[in-house]
């Protein structure tokens, strides 16, 4: 089959060796888009390919030694077909071209759409490839295109269960696989001795009193802090200069004493911060953190986080409140300056919905999920956890869990009134057979691969074993 792969980058982690496996089987590697391809890659194994720099596709400046990819500009009917996918990438574009007005990247969007249909038109891909669920700009519009053209897409999803991992053909529909062993096992009662053991022992340790935090926040927090903020903010820096072109940094560096110590994000969330009151019923609102793959897309229209809580406003019952907490990392990753996802005015307007409270971001998580009446995030950690610990909760987005007991997805007003009647009147119990037989059919579902250095510490498979499991993955869904 002729492949796209996008984003397809990660030699130490073998995601390269599962190319040549790929090659290996008689799949030809057409077109192909990563980080330092240059460095990870022998060019010479694959002479008829296509290779795109991420620094250019972000742009959608051409590859480089590359001719007859030039491209008519996209007209109206497939513009307006797609207004939805500009809707998502303008918004995604807050992340690494927060610095560009509406306008502009309105006209990157158009190259975009213009450039990768007349690619998949000259190109005719059997099947497009990504390491992990499109979230950089070009690759959702490559995704979209994909759909829209009836060419088949695997992607992979991280699921936070350690190295464990979910593949998907369409991250709106969800793990095929997963759906297929839980209407298999439905009528079973696996034990917990049933579970594979890195499952059995996730599990185990969710459920004790060490209140466990997952690790890629852990190492998020090791990784910028100290000295290594220091040279996480310099790698930062060199690549708005060099990859960005947003020489607009200079300005920031200069007035950023003013920054920190004027109003910010940190300093309009502290005045509104107050203890919860654990006497009152209460829905627990964990902010996701911002900008992140679990929103955009991974969120759908609650990318807007303010129009969940506005949702679940309008929902609950009168004598309820929601407390919302921000991510713990949000400011860490981004700074406390204010920008397209946190703007100035954001938190006092969650402050203003009359039954929403804000609540100091060192109040214990576990504590919030324990005490409540449910869990609401738009596709959050914070969800699953509550899973764990028998609590009900409300999803706004496209979580990989969707499916787990006690989990609702809910898309509007009347959605989460009707989720939220079932929980009031005790018909939702997240029981712990039910838990464990979830568990069951997501070990048979997922695989165990290497994803990134933040997963390190938890990813047990050798390289080789991870390879292998891409690989036998991939083939299966490419025959």
């Amino acid at each position: 089959m002729r492949l796209f792969l996008i984003g397809w980058t990660g030699k130490s982690f073998g995601h390269i060796d599962v190319v040549y496996n790929l090659k290996k089987h008689g799949h030809e590697i057409v077109y192909w888009t990563g980080r330092n391809l240059d460095g990870e890659i022998d060019k010479t194994q694959f002479p008829g390919t296509i290779f795109h720099e991420y620094s250019d596709v972000l742009w959608c400046r051409p590859p480089a030694g590359v001719g007859g990819l030039e491209f008519a500009p996209p007209g109206e009917e497939l513009l307006e077909h797609f207004l939805g996918v500009e809707s998502v990438v303008l918004t995604m574009m807050n992340k690494l071209f927060d610095q560009l007005p509406v306008s502009e990247r309105k006209h990157l969007y158009y190259h975009y759409v213009g450039y990768w249909f007349g690619v998949f038109k000259k190109l005719k891909p059997d099947a497009v490839l990504f390491l992990v669920a499109p979230h950089t700009n070009y690759d959702f519009v490559i995704y979209s295109l994909a759909k829209l053209l009836g060419v088949k897409t695997l992607l992979f999803m991280l699921t936070r269960l350690n190295d464990r991992i979910l593949f998907m053909n369409d991250f709106v529909l969800g793990s095929i696989a997963l759906k297929a062993e839980l209407q298999k096992n439905k009528n079973q009662n696996w034990s917990l001795n049933d579970l594979a053991k890195d499952i059995r022992d996730y599990y185990v340790i969710q459920k004790t009193l060490a209140k466990p935090i997952p690790i890629d926040v852990i190492n998020y927090a090791k990784a910028y802090s100290g000295f290594n903020k220091l040279l996480v903010k310099l790698r930062s820096f060199w690549t708005t200069l060099t990859v960005l072109k947003d020489y607009s940094i200079f300005l920031k560096i200069l007035t950023h004493p003013l920054r920190r110590f004027g109003q910010n994000q940190k300093t309009e969330y502290a005045a509104l911060a107050a203890p919860p009151d654990f006497s009152k019923k209460f829905i627990y609102a964990a902010l996701n953190q911002q900008p992140e793959s679990t929103t955009s897309p991974l969120g759908g229209i609650f990318v807007d986080q303010l129009l969940m809580l506005k949702v679940l406003s309008s929902s609950i019952p009168s004598d309820w409140l929601i407390y919302v907490k921000e991510h713990p990392m949000q400011w860490k990753l981004r700074g406390s300056d204010y920008f397209s996802y946190r703007y100035r005015g954001y938190y006092k307007a969650m402050a203003a919905l009359h039954n929403v409270r804000i609540v100091p971001i060192n109040t214990d998580n576990f504590y919030l999920i324990d005490k409540s009446q449910c869990v609401a995030t738009v596709n959050g950690t914070t969800n699953w956890e509550a899973v764990l610990r028998g609590k009900p909760s409300l999803v706004f987005g496209y979580a990989w869990y969707r499916e787990a007991p006690g989990v609702f997805k809910v898309n509007n007003a009347e959605a989460c009134k009707v989720a939220l009647k079932e929980i009031i009147d005790g018909r939702v119990q997240v029981a712990r057979q039910d838990i464990i037989n979830y568990l069951f059919s997501f070990d048979k579902a997922s695989i165990r691969a290497y994803t990134d250095e933040y997963f390190l510490p938890v990813t047990t498979v050798s390289i080789e074993e991870s390879v292998q499991n891409y690989t036998r993955v991939i083939l299966n869904e490419l025959t």
